[in-house]
């Protein structure tokens, strides 16, 4: 079994705590993240791992208490028991985290994200289908996810607004009258912000889903002498099917194109999810070619004081991996 004092661990620790605790802060990410009672999906990942341990041959003992806990933390929040929006976060993590296990077992060779990727896309179906089949599934959906993101921006908003009633802030905005603009300015933006998250919602739960799957992954492997499946490997190494690249293509084709005005949700949220897949294979091509070198440094400065344009430079950098990989020229002898 790993020691938790290993750097893999120190790793795993700091994003789970990230994945958990940050959601939960008033910033912006709370107000547009789908599920922001992200243990929910953390435990129930993390029980579907202990089962497919045991089925590789793990303590069934072991397994069990997994899965207890797994249902007593996600079960702990009783205050979303009988709302609508309750129910769309249970049957969503239900419904993602039996496709994970059923492509687990049915891909048994395979590594975590070719699992993980066909299980949120047979949730993804799934979800719509019973969507279209109940009575207004789809605006249901909508409405129930804007109430409930108008509802965290309001408790955002309120805190903010209690900080810049504080004797501190006045005392600061006096002397910077720029401070009180910046505060309006940024209510104003996250009040734009339920509507566009709620047009996003089918790209931002899946890659939440991705993220919380990936999380109880690393976590049971960490935790259990016998592994749910092969090791996640390092970012630098991230890579995937170059066939995905048609994801990103279609996105763009509907999105942009005004023959299919009526699909350009359907586009954006395409383009929303393949991008941010390539944006991250972007970042595992910069952080090899760019190792001990003086451009990681500029990286550095950039995420600081430039995330917008390393964002970009990454997203080109990973959909040009495509054709170009990267990795394997750096590697080369010259």
């Amino acid at each position: 079994m790993s020691s938790v004092t290993a750097p893999g661990w120190r790793s795993a620790l700091l994003a789970l705590v990230v994945f958990l605790v940050l959601p939960l802060l008033p910033t912006a990410l709370k107000t547009v993240i789908p599920v922001a009672q992200t243990w929910i999906l953390f435990t129930a990942a993390l029980a579907v791992c202990a089962a497919l341990g045991w089925w590789n041959g793990g303590r069934i003992m072991a397994a069990a208490a997994a899965v207890l806990v797994a249902v007593a933390a996600a079960l702990t929040p009783l205050w979303l028991a009988g709302t609508a929006y309750g129910g769309l976060v249970y049957g969503w993590t239900l419904l993602v985290c039996a496709a994970f296990g059923v492509a687990s077992l049915l891909t048994p060779r395979e590594g975590f994200f070719v699992r993980a990727l066909s299980a949120v896309g047979m949730a993804v179906v799934g979800s719509f289908v019973m969507a279209s089949i109940t009575p207004g599934g789809t605006s249901n959906v909508r409405a129930v996810m804007l109430s409930e993101y108008g509802r965290r921006t309001d408790s955002t908003i309120g805190w903010f607004n209690r900080v810049t009633a504080s004797p501190d802030w006045r005392k600061a905005a006096e002397k910077n009258p720029q401070l009180d603009a910046m505060a309006v300015s940024n209510e104003v933006d996250l009040r734009r912000l339920p509507d566009q998250a709620a047009r996003l919602l089918p790209a931002f739960v899946v890659l939440e889903s991705l993220a919380a799957l990936a999380l109880a992954w690393v976590v049971y492997n960490r935790l259990s002498r016998t592994a749910a499946g092969p090791e996640l490997g390092s970012l630098r190494d991230f890579r995937f099917n170059d066939q995905l690249i048609w994801g990103l293509a279609v996105g763009a084709t509907i999105f942009f194109l005004p023959v299919f005005q009526d699909g350009k949700s359907a586009g954006l949220n395409l383009l929303v999810f393949f991008g941010a897949l390539y944006l991250l294979r972007g970042v595992g091509v910069l952080s090899c070619v760019t190792r001990g070198k003086w451009v990681g440094t500029l990286l550095i400065i950039l995420t600081i004081f430039a995330p917008t344009l390393l964002g970009a430079l990454a997203l080109g950098v990973g959909v040009g991996d495509t054709w170009m990989d990267w990795r394997t020229r750096a590697q080369s002898p010259t």
